[in-house]
């Protein structure tokens, strides 16, 4: 059958909008920027800390003290903003629940740490046992537990041999911080890592079939961090009501850090969106798209801005707890922006997640 030409000119003209999605700007930027730079960040802060842990337990005193726990927050805060890359090498080696093991359902960590000081096996803290012991005792959280718990810290200043063997611990688990941090920046960026998979997929060896997949894979580890943001460090927290709120389920309630956690975590997703979502929702005709996500990305912020004490404290009076299923009304209505407007927009759909096995 032949087709008039006014048909034909008009098919052809509609073509381009038919096209799929040019992935590889969302994979390469990405890459290149919020996760390349988020690792090389938390790294060095990770190096930053464990010199601090090292200078410490030479000569400990209030004022070194201070400054571990100041470095432990930065360090904290460093791994919030890379926290939402759930592929690739962090999954390798479990490097990500060995970086924060959380949530911790079932205590495990405490129980583990405080099992560790009174046992007082010297051999747990050589360098090249600390990658396998148990994910509970060698990241973040068991930190927090040894600088921030209760009466925990002061046992540091203390001139015994528990003492000394606390300050090996934190030097072993702050080595470990760093050690991974290393290994996740040079996985990324070294000659065929993952910056150069994200280049050259389709090009030969690959572990992505195509871009698409790839795409997927990113788009929806952005999906599950907002989920984990509403779902899980505020709602397994929040309870059903003040009174039934738990601060101890927080996600760094010793430290007083769970809202700076959050913050990081939309700050960091909210440059993901910027840097790599945006120029390929554009391309698609669609960036009042783009205009809707960031928005509401920056309402979500502006709402944890309004919280007028911790989060912990926060969750503990009627009008605190309001506040936070603001906070969280306002979370989810990115997750919203993003699992339709842009899904549709990008071909992609939301699959699924750690969260969904919980």
């Amino acid at each position: 059958m032949r087709l008039p030409l006014l048909v034909l000119t008009g098919l052809a003209m509609a073509s381009p909008a038919l096209a799929a999605p040019d992935y590889l700007p969302l994979l390469t930027k990405t890459a290149e920027g919020p996760i390349l730079g988020g690792y090389k960040e938390f790294q060095a802060d990770a190096a930053g800390l464990e010199q601090s842990v090292t200078a410490f337990c030479a000569a400990p005193d209030a004022a070194g003290l201070d400054r571990v726990k100041a470095g432990f927050v930065t360090t904290l805060a460093g791994w919030q903003k890379v926290q939402w890359i759930s592929y690739g090498p962090v999954e390798a080696f479990h490097r990500g629940q060995r970086m924060q093991f959380w949530p911790d359902k079932k205590n495990a960590g405490d129980r583990q740490m405080l099992a560790l000081i009174k046992d007082r096996k010297a051999d747990a803290l050589e360098a090249h046992r600390i990658p396998f012991a148990s994910v509970a005792v060698q990241g973040l959280p068991a930190l927090e537990m040894l600088l921030f718990a209760d009466s925990q810290a002061d046992k540091l200043l203390s001139s015994s041999d528990e003492t000394a063997f606390r300050c090996k611990l934190l030097a072993g688990i702050a080595n470990n911080l760093n050690r991974v941090g290393g290994e996740l920046v040079t996985e990324w960026e070294k000659p065929g890592g993952y910056v150069d998979i994200m280049k050259t997929i389709g090009g030969g060896p690959n572990p992505y079939a195509d871009n698409r997949q790839a795409a997927s894979q990113l788009f929806n580890a952005l999906h599950g961090e907002l989920t984990a943001i509403a779902e899980v460090k505020l709602s397994y927290a929040m309870g059903a009501n003040a009174d039934e709120a738990r601060p101890g389920r927080a996600e760094s309630w010793r430290a007083k850090q769970s809202a700076a956690n959050i913050r990081h975590n939309l700050e960091s997703l909210r440059h993901v969106f910027a840097t790599g979502l945006a120029p390929v929702v554009t391309a698609r005709g669609k960036p009042e798209q783009m205009d809707r996500l960031l928005k509401a990305t920056d309402d979500a912020l502006a709402s944890l801005a309004q919280l007028k004490a911790p989060l912990e404290t926060e969750m503990t009076t009627a009008d605190g707890w309001k506040r936070l299923a603001t906070l969280k009304t306002k979370v989810k209505a990115v997750a919203q922006i993003l699992e339709t407007d842009i899904a549709n927009t990008l071909e992609l759909q939301v699959g699924f997640n750690a969260l969904d096995g919980d």
